[in-house]
Parts: structure tokens; sequence; C-alpha cells
């Protein structure tokens, strides 16, 4: 039924909606639009025929519609917003390159050149220190190599919370990577958040239950990793974090 599916992919078209214009709020107020503007329409009308492609190109229509931006975002100028959809659609939401044509409403040739106009854009945002908050060493290790394969660096590296406030008022960092749970039943939101009142900067959360923190109610992080995780995602969700600094 499509309540079942807009119940069950609600979560994610949130994920994509937040990563695209890079703020909780909005994002969400964006799926809201799609919702009340697009969908319901058309299921009015009796037409009920959606599956999750369907859903995203209903959304992608809302997040293609012009919106002021800063005249400072030169990183953003420089990746635009078809080539940062086209990505976040393949790394974070893993559609089929057809899915993605169909979505964006564009050729598969045109999806292959986004794709690598978004990649060769990425790879020229600014490079950053990244303070990595995550108790599992193995983790610890494979996020820091991801971190430097994109050119930035690992700041430092903390287990808990006590060590993740000390570290951050000694180092300095333009990206949080943040577990959400920590070794000694410790909170990585709760670091964050002490961090956060002397620190202003991006932060990516980590966690196996994903969907407990994109339900549109509250304060809830923009940036959001699932365990286990890909490295290709991870290399997305941060070079996404990053654009969305500038």
């Amino acid at each position: 039924m499509l309540s079942d599916l807009i119940e069950s992919e609600l979560p994610f078209l949130r994920r994509y909606a937040r990563a695209v214009v890079g703020s909780q709020e909005v994002g969400d107020q964006l799926v809201s639009t799609m919702l009340e503007r697009h969908l319901l329409p058309q299921v009015a009308s009796g037409d009920t025929d959606f599956n999750r492609t369907r859903l995203y190109k209903s959304l992608d229509e809302v997040l293609a519609e012009p919106r002021e931006a800063s005249p400072s975002d030169d990183i953003l100028v420089k990746l635009g917003t078809l080539e940062r959809r086209a990505l976040l659609l393949a790394s974070i939401e893993a559609f089929s390159m057809d899915d993605i044509a169909y979505i964006l409403g564009i050729s598969g040739a045109e999806v292959e050149t986004a794709l690598r106009d978004a990649e060769a854009g990425l790879m020229e945002a600014l490079a950053t220190r990244v303070f990595i908050i995550e108790d599992e060493a193995m983790i610890a290790a494979h996020l820091s190599e991801i971190v430097t394969s994109l050119g930035h660096a690992p700041a430092a590296i903390a287990t808990t919370h006590a060590d993740a406030v000390k570290m951050a008022s000694e180092e300095e960092f333009g990206l949080i990577l943040a577990d959400i749970r920590l070794a000694d039943g410790s909170s990585g939101i709760d670091a964050v958040n002490d961090i956060r009142k002397t620190w202003n900067g991006p932060v990516i959360f980590i966690t196996a239950y994903p969907e407990s923190l994109l339900t549109g109610e509250g304060q809830e992080p923009v940036f959001l990793i699932p365990k286990p995780f890909r490295a290709e995602l991870v290399k997305a969700v941060i070079s996404q974090a990053l654009i969305g600094r500038h």
C-alpha cells in the first residue's frame, strides 16, 4: 500500500532532502511540501501507482525549484545542484543509473557527466582536519583512511565523551565524525553538544539505527551514516557536509 511505502521511505526522503539543502529544518519542510503539493493531489485523483523511485522523483521536483543561495557559496557554485543531487542519489540512496536518470529527468549520459563533474568538483573542496569520535579501533582506523584518501587530515581520535570534549579544546578541526554510542556508555551526541558550545562546524553522526534520528521531530542531525557503512558513502557524506560549510 502507498501509506506503507511512504511510512517506510519517509526517514530516507528526509535524509536526501537534508543533505541536498544542508539543513534539517529546510529539508524536512521540503519533504512536507512534496507530500502536500505533489503527492496528495495525485492520490486524490486516483493515482496511487507509486514506488520508491517515483517518490524520490516527486521530491526532486521540489528540490530542483530555485531557492535563494548565498553569493559566498563558492564550492556550491562549482558543484551545481544537479551534480550534487546525482551524487547523493548514487552514493547515499544507492539508486541505479537508470533510476537516477528518471528521478532527475535527464539521460543516462547526462547522469554520467553529472557524476564525473561532481567528483571533480568535490576534489577541489578545501581540505580540513577531521576530529573522529569513535570507540571501536578498527572503525576509527578505517575512517582515518577514508579521511586521508579525500585529502583531509585526522585531527584526533576520541573514544569517550570526556576525551572528546578535552581533545576538542586542544585541537583545530573543521569537521567532526562522531559515533552515537561510545565506549563507556556515554553519548556522542552529548559530546558534540558540549563541543558546539565553543566550536561551530559540520558534524556527521554514525549510528546503527539511523531511522531513530530521522523522525522529523525535534532537533536531529543533518548528516547521518548508517553502520555498517561503505567507504563510498562516507566519502560522499563528508564532501556534502564540507560543501554545506561554505
